[in-house]
């Protein structure tokens, strides 16, 4: 029952989020800006409505700080972009593959979401021209530049090429490393939160409804990264993460000991 009360909420709180900024492409005729922007603030809202429905309790160290600015996280789950969306507006870039699924996907089409082809090097040149419209523009924007979604035992280098608007323009960077515990859960994190094993989206969501309560974790540098060098700049915005980021917990709790 709980997992379908919360299924429940979930859905009906995507579509009401997802119906602000198509409301909004239709009255503007789909300007750009007010459509980022509203879009940024639906999607804002949504994850802060999901972060309630799921129970995911955020605990951040740290605020990106000024207009615009681009975050730099390690990835984990797709539970990242509700825990970093819940912090500030913004644009998230995002793997393609995401355009499909549902919800996530619904939510992250309408407000206005990059999507990049990995595999495709050259979709990264449209990819960097958005993110230098969207930072003109005073729109934050959230990156997760290990390139894929980790186990959650250490982070993996940042991939310089989605930090070239940044670079070139000289807009405040601020790292971040995003972990998780499960402390009413025996299983482990790393098996319920984490997603990188290629499973079924859909029964791994399902495992999280089973949750009764996340603890998420986000720690951000105290002072924001410059550097003119994308790869410079990438190399320590991974530093500052690694740095502060706490591996999740790989195995299940071990039960209670009797006492003698």
């Amino acid at each position: 029952m709980r997992v379908f009360v919360k299924a429940t909420a979930v859905v009906v709180m995507t579509l009401v989020a997802v119906s602000v900024p198509l409301l909004t492409r239709l009255v503007t005729l789909n300007a750009v800006r007010p459509v980022v922007r509203v879009g940024s603030v639906a999607s804002w809202m949504w994850s802060r409505w999901l972060c309630a429905i799921l129970g995911i309790e955020v605990r951040a160290t740290g605020r990106p700080e000024g207009k615009p600015f681009v975050v730099a996280s390690n990835h984990v789950s797709y539970l990242d972009i509700l825990v970093l969306g819940s912090l500030y507006p913004g644009q998230f870039v995002a793997k393609d593959e995401i355009r499909g699924w549902p919800l996530f996907g619904w939510i992250s089409r309408a407000a206005g979401t990059l999507f990049v082809d990995r595999d495709n090097p050259r979709d990264a040149v449209r990819v960097i021209r958005r993110i230098r419209a969207f930072l003109a523009n005073g729109t934050p924007v959230t990156i997760f530049p290990e390139g894929r979604i980790s186990g959650g035992k250490d982070v993996a280098p940042f991939l310089p090429s989605l930090l070239e608007p940044a670079a070139r323009h000289s807009v405040p960077c601020f790292a971040a490393s995003v972990s998780y515990d499960t402390p009413e859960s025996e299983m482990a994190p790393a098996r319920t939160i984490c997603w990188s094993d290629g499973s079924n989206f859909v029964k791994h969501f399902l495992r999280v409804l089973t949750l009764r309560r996340i603890e998420a974790r986000v720690n951000f540098s105290e002072e924001a990264v410059q550097s003119s060098d994308r790869k410079e700049l990438a190399q320590r915005l991974w530093q500052h993460s690694r740095g502060t980021f706490v591996p999740i917990r790989q195995e299940p709790l071990a039960p209670p000991q009797c006492a003698p």
